[in-house]
């Protein structure tokens, strides 16, 4: 080959790399403002998809990925949905009892003596219940914008959804083609991955979820108004280890207390540092170590680093990446001898 046929392959190539650049952060721009639901449907199509390729088998790929959209709108989407309209029309998940408040002068009265401070707690909550109505108000627009936003990210979702489920496994062929790695590379990154994934999701979300429903089950029986929407709220947080149920299972702990109920105080307090507790030290140890996922101050770092640079999804995507970093070396090591061994 003569020089100048080396010299027009480089430019060529050059050319080519500059353009795919060039276009790949263009389709990032185009991606950004919905990544959060685009990432929440390839999460979704991933757990899922065993199940579609089961039903795929008996009734068809497109009813196969229609019926478990449909079912998944059902159980996350419309749920959640919901929620957020009760909120939005003026729904309150603050309880009525407050209303009342038979031990505020006592607690009152405690605090004055202590800090030598006389204060109002129930003419605070209102203040603030006020101050937040104020800034509700102000910020309608914004929250009309946010508001045609998630629209156009739930429908977006939906639709990834299914065509991930229906043609994700074409999608995943294409990738491994266009990747420049051997093929038994591939499989083995394929399968590490897979296995990672699963590992994370059932170390981590599973137990967290698990948590919530034992955690929200203690709230019910204790009577703690809206006991369903706290439910959802301690799965979202068990997801974060420094936090955990206890934020919301504390402050349950002291409503009883408040709105005097002492017994159920106690119990519930006994049943979140006894129950609660144990699941989340005992289910996560045998989900870990039967998965060999990450250890805890891992998953730590990857959720709260995850949560600043990819928002709500990294509490997911988060221990995930940094378990799929920890796969690849492995591979490699394993097939290019990138280590250097003793």
């Amino acid at each position: 080959m003569s020089s100048r046929e080396v010299s027009g392959a480089s430019v060529r190539l050059v050319f080519a790399g500059v353009l795919v650049t060039a276009l790949g952060i263009v389709a990032a721009l185009i991606l950004l403002p919905f990544l959060t639901y685009l990432l929440a449907a390839a999460l979704l199509a991933f757990v899922l998809y065993p199940l579609q390729r089961r039903l795929a088998a008996r009734v068809g790929t497109r009813l196969s990925a229609a019926a478990l959209v449909a079912l998944s709108v059902l159980c996350v989407v419309l749920p959640l949905g919901l929620l957020v309209y009760r909120l939005a029309s003026g729904g309150s998940v603050v309880p009525g009892e407050l209303e009342e408040l038979p031990r505020l002068p006592v607690i009152e009265s405690l605090i004055e003596r202590s800090v030598g401070v006389e204060m109002s707690i129930r003419s605070q909550l209102n203040t603030a219940l006020g101050q937040v109505s104020s800034m509700l108000a102000e910020q309608s627009s914004g929250i009309v914008g946010a508001g045609v936003h998630a629209t156009f990210g739930v429908l977006l979702f939906v639709f990834v959804l299914y065509y991930l489920l229906k043609d994700g496994h074409r999608l995943v062929a294409w990738l491994l083609y266009v990747t420049p790695l051997p093929e038994a590379v591939q499989d083995e990154l394929v399968a590490q991955t897979n296995a990672m994934t699963w590992a994370v999701l059932e170390g981590h979300v599973l137990v967290a979820v698990v948590q919530g429903i034992v955690a929200g089950a203690g709230l019910f029986v204790a009577g703690i108004p809206n006991a369903g929407f706290w439910t959802l709220v301690m799965m979202v947080v068990a997801l974060i280890p420094v936090l955990g149920v206890g934020v919301v299972v504390g402050p349950a702990v002291l409503y009883l207390v408040v709105v005097d109920r002492l017994l159920a105080a106690v119990l519930l307090a006994a049943y979140g540092v006894t129950i609660v507790a144990l699941i989340d030290d005992y289910l996560r140890a045998y989900l870990i170590n039967r998965g060999s996922a990450l250890n805890s101050a891992v998953i730590l770092v990857g959720v709260l680093g995850g949560v600043y640079l990819l928002g709500p999804m990294g509490l997911f995507y988060g221990p995930i990446l940094l378990g799929l970093f920890k796969a690849t070396i492995e591979v490699f090591d394993d097939y290019y001898e990138v280590l250097e061994r003793p």
